[in-house]
């Protein structure tokens, strides 16, 4: 059974980056593209600049893609496809990587780390659906300069996950659908929190932690949590 992709919820939401050319299968409107994979690219590197995006040499944005950002699934032709990140409207390219998408199956593609040594990380968004009345969750910890962190529940003892260190994603888990406060934990310290969030039956949310646990001078993205509709 595939899932359903929705879009809305905005206090759950990231923002969604929406200067794209929404099919990257490059052919035009004659030509069937062949199979096809979905992508959702997210900006999490917290020093990184605006950032452009090349798939096989292609510029696909035309806006910033801004820290913070994501998308929705993009269609993607499958196959072995080549992503270069760099900063937006420069010739630079800071990030050379192939990717190999199988057909008709789902990816999230996150730039990570310091911008100097950024690279993907690259997930499989296809797990099983939950069971009924059940949404699933994801945590991944995203924080380049964190102590590993968990996904807890307010006044639940025993967390979600174990501690989870730096590009380190747990499994999609089952969890029954309904509101919940999380907290962020780190070292047995709150360090943020997502009070009110409204979990939907059947529906598949990833809970990221980004941005720096000690920003360096000048630089104000500190760590925080993020919750986003696959």
């Amino acid at each position: 059974m595939k899932k359903m992709y929705r879009i809305g919820i905005a206090t759950l939401i990231a923002c969604i980056f929406i200067g794209f050319i929404i099919s990257c299968g490059f052919g035009n409107d004659n030509t069937d593209p062949g199979p096809i994979s979905r992508v959702s690219l997210y900006h999490a590197s917290p020093n990184a600049p605006d950032l452009d995006i090349l798939v096989d040499d292609q510029k696909i944005n035309t806006v910033p893609f801004k820290y913070g950002y994501n998308t929705d699934y993009l269609r993607f032709s499958s196959g072995n496809r080549n992503l270069k990140f760099g900063p937006y409207g420069g010739s630079i390219i800071t990030i050379d990587t192939m990717l190999t998408l199988e057909p008709d199956k789902d990816f999230s593609i996150f730039v990570v780390d310091e911008f100097e040594k950024a690279s993907v990380l690259m997930l499989f968004d296809d797990p099983d659906p939950p069971a009924p009345g059940n949404a699933k969750v994801r945590f991944i910890n995203l924080s380049p300069d964190s102590e590993p962190v968990q996904l807890k529940i307010k006044d639940v003892a025993l967390p979600l996950t174990v501690g989870q260190s730096f590009a380190v994603a747990s499994n999609f888990m089952d969890i029954e659908a309904t509101t919940y406060n999380f907290e962020i934990i780190s070292g047995g310290i709150l360090v943020d929190e997502l009070p009110d969030t409204q979990l939907q039956s059947g529906w598949f949310y990833t809970i990221l932690v980004l941005g720096y646990a000690t920003p360096p001078a000048g630089n104000t993205n500190v760590l925080s949590a993020q919750v986003v509709i696959n």
